[in-house]
This record gives structure tokens, C-alpha cells and sequence, in this order.
């Protein structure tokens, strides 16, 4: 059986870590041949880990568990193929997409959801004194805590009428709270018009800044249009079994719903989905039946931890926020980063 996996990041190469254990020839299709953990991202923004600390050398990984691994583009799909930007045809029995999603950001501001994007951020920082962090959901909150950290000046602009809209107001208030006692400046149900070279324009104002750093929302990979399959929003919509149609959808990409919980695009769920579709690759083979997924993080009780600058992080759990002792949450969390990173290395 041949396996193709269209996509490298987090989630792909979750999938090929446990796939390549079965009878299965599997090719992974990257353009880059380096799979980030993009949970570190801001704390590299500000210097506290390395490149090496985030990184996984994809090259070198398919090497070590014997799959193929093809650094081009994919273009699209026709008929059992993924085409890639290179011309090479790559011929599947069973597709998986992993392609994530991508920065929905306005022309002028810097991103940090990628290692590009952090090292163009770091550029337009030596100059700088005032940033202004657009958008506040867990990406956004790090970024802003860690640059105040770092001595800046930081705004936070949010649409929405408040930080971290999509947990629960404890957690919300709980950490705008740290965000005022570090002096960050939060303007809430403030939608952004346009980037200018001194700030953004809101619908309630202008609000000046030297960098402007976008962390308000994504959307789905281009890569997506080219696939005959349901979709919510642009995201491929799967099944309870993660398929959909003919192939599989795992991560960000997908718009995962089952037993009427829509799962959260975050590393707990992008991890979980790819072990699941592994352990059904592995039924298929048998000849069994598939199994249903189980959403462990969905957009009604959410599992995630946030990181709070100065060596602090909280823990949601299903909609509870537990905060105490913030220190030894903070290394837990990096504890368990490591240690997924390091499932990837000899």
C-alpha cells in the first residue's frame, strides 16, 4: 500500500512517526525540509530557545524510519496522483492532508506562526519601541507578554470585546489582569481597517506603533481549493473517521466534528488526529472496521496551555483554568514540548 502525506508540519509528521511503524510504503511531500514547533514561536521571537530548539530535520527523520521524503510543493490531486510544483507524480492508495493553514494577515504587519515570519520580526524590532500585537488568542497573549518582557511598548488590539474570546471569561479576566500589571495596553471590540507606517487604523481609532505583529486569526491552505471535498469554510469537513471522501484530513486544515463537538486548532488536537488516522491505516490493513475520533479539545471546553512571559504559563482544562503554582506549569509545559520534539530524533 502506498501512502502519500501532503504536509510536514506538526500533524504530518506526527502521522509518519506512528505510520511508518506499519507494512506501508509512505512518501511525505514538504517544501521545507524542517517541521517547526510552532508553540515555542514567540519565546523564540524573544530569544529565550534557539532555532535548533524549535526544529525538526525532516530529511533527516524520513531517513531514520524509511519513508520517502519528496521537499516540493503539491499542487494538486488528479486521479490517485498528487502533482507537485516540481512535476513530480507521486501515485497514492491512501491520501492523507496535513497542510495546516496560513497567517490571514493584513499587507505591512509581521506574523509569528512561522520561522520566517519570526525572523522578519526580529528585523523590524531592533528599531522599535512601540508594538502593536494584533489579536489576542493564545498566540497573540504570548507574543505580547514575552515582548513586554523584553522592554517594549505593547498594545494589544482585539476585535472582539475580549482577550482570549474563545475561553471562558475566568480565563479571559485572569490573564488580562497579568497583561495590565505588565503595563500592556489592551483595546478590545476594536476591529483593524488598515496597517500604516505608524500603526493600524481601528474602528474606534488609530492606535500607534513602531511593528505592527499580526495574531488574529487563519485560513485555510490554497493547497485545498484544488480537492473535490466538503468543506467548512474553505477547511476540508471530515467524518467521525477523519475522511473525507477518499482521503484523510488532519490538523489545522480540517474542520473536525464529531458527536456535535467541533475540535480546536491547536497541537493537542493536530497530534491526537494524527495518531487516530495512524491506528485506523492500521485497521484498514486488518480489514477492520474504522474507528470513530474522540475531540479531546473543542471550542466549548478547550485544552490548552498558555504560556505568561517570566517563566509562567496557566492550564485550561475543558473550560477550568488552573493557575497555581504558574512556575511549575511553565515547565511542565516545556518539559512536554521537549520531549515530543525529541520522539523525533535519534
Amino acid at each position: 500500500m502506498d501512502v502519500v502525506v501532503v504536509g510536514g508540519g506538526l500533524a504530518g509528521a506526527e502521522f509518519v512517526r506512528h505510520a511508518s511503524k506499519l507494512p506501508v510504503n509512505i512518501t511525505l511531500i514538504e517544501p521545507k525540509d524542517y517541521m517547526v514547533c510552532q508553540a515555542l514561536l514567540p519565546e523564540l521571537l524573544s530569544g529565550k530557545v534557539e532555532e535548533e530548539e524549535v526544529l525538526v530535520d525532516l530529511k533527516e527523520f524520513c531517513s531514520r524510519v524509511g519513508v520517502e521524503f519528496v521537499k516540493d510543493r503539491a499542487e494538486r490531486v488528479e486521479e490517485g496522483f498528487v502533482i507537485t510544483r516540481g512535476g513530480k507524480e507521486v501515485e497514492y492508495d491512501v491520501l492523507v492532508v496535513a497542510v495546516g493553514a496560513e497567517t490571514n494577515h493584513l499587507e505591512g504587519a509581521e506574523e509569528v506562526n512561522t520561522l520566517e515570519g519570526v525572523v522578519r520580526a526580529k528585523r523590524a524590532l531592533n528599531d522599535a519601541e512601540r508594538v502593536i500585537v494584533v489579536g489576542s488568542g493564545i498566540t497573540g497573549v504570548e507574543t505580547a507578554l514575552e515582548l513586554s518582557e523584553m522592554g517594549y511598548e505593547v498594545s494589544v488590539v482585539e476585535g472582539t470585546g475580549r482577550i482570549l474570546p474563545s475561553f471562558s471569561l475566568k480565563v479571559s479576566n485572569f490573564v488580562y489582569k497579568i497583561l495590565m500589571k505588565e503595563g500592556v495596553d489592551v483595546r478590545t471590540s476594536a476591529m483593524v481597517v488598515r496597517v500604516d507606517e505608524d500603526g493600524v487604523v481601528t474602528g474606534r481609532g488609530k492606535v500607534f506603533g513602531d511593528v505592527v505583529i499580526w495574531c488574529a486569526g487563519l485560513r485555510p491552505s490554497s493547497f485545498l481549493e484544488c480537492l473535490d471535498v466538503p468543506k467548512e469554510r474553505g477547511w476540508v469537513r471530515v467524518d467521525p473517521f477523519l475522511r473525507a471522501n477518499s482521503l484523510f484530513a488532519v490538523g489545522d486544515c480540517a474542520h473536525v466534528e464529531v458527536r456535535g463537538k467541533v475540535a480546536t486548532k491547536t497541537v493537542l488536537e493536530a497530534e491526537m488526529q494524527a495518531r487516530h488516522v495512524a491506528r485506523n491505516l492500521e485497521r484498514m490493513l486488518k480489514g477492520c472496521r474504522l474507528a470513530e475520533y474522540r475531540v479531546r479539545s473543542s471550542l466549548e471546553e478547550p485544552i490548552a496551555m498558555i504560556t505568561l512571559a517570566r517563566n509562567r504559563a496557566i492550564l485550561v482544562y475543558k473550560g477550568v483554568a488552573i493557575t497555581r503554582p504558574m512556575k511549575a506549569i511553565y515547565w511542565i509545559k516545556k518539559m512536554a514540548v521537549r520531549r515530543f520534539l525529541r520522539s523525533f530524533c535519534p
